[in-house]
């Protein structure tokens, strides 16, 4: 798997589109309100997740596999996913560190809004519908709670 978006090396082997990704992140929050920024991430997690799709997995332990592969693979972090009454609970940890070249709320803001757009896109492709979002609940500096559900 090409994953081009990997921060986990030295900066000095970071790939072009990783630098250039870097650097447009302030951008983006400045330019767009941060409502609209992210959503524009969000929609970045989604085509992402497209790119990368589950495919035709048959019970919960495979699903959470193949997610969790997809990010260890990637250097974005691990989940924990449970089921509870107000949903699925998805604790993200291991998010990816925050690049020199970014300040680092922004880049928290724009990893989570990517990462729950890449469990949107899965979501919704095992069943889930379109109208249901995934919730952040919590966040530190290096993990995230969502909550995918009514």
């Amino acid at each position: 798997m090409l994953v081009p978006w990997r921060l986990d090396v030295p900066e000095s082997e970071l790939q072009p589109p990783v630098m250039l990704a870097c650097h447009m992140v302030d951008e983006a929050w400045e330019m767009a309100g941060p409502e609209q920024a992210q959503a524009f991430f969000r929609a970045i997690g989604n085509r992402i997740a497209r790119a990368y799709p589950l495919g035709e997995l048959r019970s919960n332990d495979e699903i959470f596999a193949a997610m969790n592969a997809f990010w260890a693979e990637s250097g974005w972090g691990r989940a924990v996913l449970r089921f509870t009454e107000d949903g699925l609970r998805i604790v993200h940890a291991a998010l990816p560190l925050t690049p020199p070249e970014v300040e680092r709320g922004r880049w928290r803001d724009t990893v989570v809004a990517v990462v729950a757009g890449i469990y949107d896109y899965w979501l919704g492709q095992l069943g889930g519908s379109d109208a249901i979002k995934t919730r952040v609940v919590a966040t530190s500096e290096r993990s995230v709670e969502f909550v995918y559900g009514a």
